[in-house]
């Protein structure tokens, strides 16, 4: 997961998520921060979405059906992970949806995951709370083995 990997999942889907949340050009532009001029050449395919605003309808249009279809139930992590190399001991409770993550392992309250759509990797504890996320997959065994050897 790269910049360009989100930023080419949410720009062909701009008009269709302003749609589906029943916006008009002016509101959707305003929310997101652009010019109406601006979002109807994205809207067009005549202008690349930049990678703020495409971070940015990954953060207001999270719980979007349509970008979950593409993203996944967490829109933002894989906006994160596109920066991040890893992340670690995450507050925010973690998505349970076994939709969009395999199972690679479980220790106890432990469980290792993969991202159906996105690649990645996590580590998630009890309460489904996020301790650990990389794209790589060595890190993530590694890391894993670690909560392991914990107990």
């Amino acid at each position: 997961m790269n910049k360009q990997t989100v930023m080419d999942l949410v720009s062909p889907r701009l008009k269709l998520i302003r749609t589906e949340m029943n916006y008009t050009q002016d509101q959707m532009a305003e929310i997101i921060g652009i010019s109406k001029k601006t979002l109807v050449q994205l809207e067009k395919g005549r202008q690349e979405i930049g990678w703020a605003t495409a971070v940015v309808v990954c953060a207001l249009f999270r719980e979007s059906a349509l970008l979950r279809s593409v993203m996944g139930e967490d829109p933002i992590e894989l906006a994160e992970m596109a920066v991040h190399a890893e992340i670690h001991s995450r507050e925010t409770a973690a998505s349970a949806s076994i939709n969009w993550w395999t199972e690679m392992g479980q220790w106890q309250q432990y469980k290792l995951q993969q991202h159906t759509a996105g690649g990645h990797y996590r580590i998630i504890g009890a309460d489904h709370k996020r301790l650990f996320s990389t794209g790589d997959r060595e890190k993530a065994l590694a890391e894993f083995k670690k909560y392991m050897d914990m107990l």
